[in-house]
């Protein structure tokens, strides 16, 4: 998945996710002080990034993303890795 598909990918999670238009979003938009996510909503974007993307975003990297450029740098890393993690989840059939 190239970057350019990935950044628009987490820009329409997150449009969808706060309901906000996403030409809106820029990455410096801060999740908490912009977009106003409490730390329930950010448990339910986590999965549903995880699911969308096929990947586990862990505990350590949901507390590095601040703004939607956290986000999408995480996705990014993690969809072009070949973690253990990332492989689990994309075998998992749970």
């Amino acid at each position: 998945m190239t970057d350019a598909v990935v950044d628009h990918e987490v820009r329409a999670v997150l449009a969808a996710h706060f309901s906000v238009d996403v030409q809106t979003l820029h990455g410096g938009t801060l999740l908490v002080d912009d977009l106003y996510a409490d730390s329930m909503e950010l448990i339910d974007l986590v999965m549903t990034l995880n699911h969308r993307f096929k990947i586990e975003i862990v505990a350590d990297e949901l507390l590095m993303m601040k703004t939607l450029e956290d986000v999408v740098k995480v996705v990014r890393t993690l969809t072009d890795s070949a973690s253990p993690t990332c492989k689990l989840s994309e075998s998992a059939d749970i």
